[in-house]
């Protein structure tokens, strides 16, 4: 018999990952890697003040989450955790970066470092506002 069960969200992520490089080296014959994580954080004295992280996977890397406290903004410091989460895409073997943004957050400035729109959702995450997916090759 078939049941739906609750499952702890890591262990069922693990379990899924599994499956999924299970076919993935059935498929296309290329072995699964592990995940690379990237986190680095800016403190301005003891005050957190941004940061960013990012997974490298296969060949490419996804920034996850890149922000600077609006008190910090425009000095340089978004775009210093860029290139670093980019040094690390390059030193551990990506081809692609690739990120998601809202119309009110930075997708001038993204485009600005090279990253160009790939697709776009309209509503999401919610009404009156667009997601949209950029990439850079390196």
């Amino acid at each position: 018999m078939i049941d739906y069960k609750s499952l702890n969200q890591k262990e069922n992520e693990a379990k899924l990952i599994k499956l999924l490089s299970e076919n993935q080296e059935e498929e296309k014959s290329i072995p699964a890697e592990t995940n690379q994580p990237f986190s680095l954080a800016l403190y301005d004295k003891d005050l957190y003040i941004g940061g960013i992280t990012a997974n490298k996977w296969m060949n490419a890397t996804h920034i996850s989450l890149l922000a600077i406290n609006k008190n910090y903004r425009g000095k340089g410091y978004g775009a210093q955790l860029l290139k670093k989460a980019e040094a690390f895409a390059v030193e551990s073997g990506s081809s692609l970066i690739t990120i998601n943004t809202q119309d009110y957050q930075a997708k001038t400035f993204y485009e600005n470092y090279g990253y160009q729109v790939f697709g776009q959702l309209a509503d999401t995450p919610f009404i009156g506002t667009t997601k949209y997916y950029l990439v850079k090759r390196i």
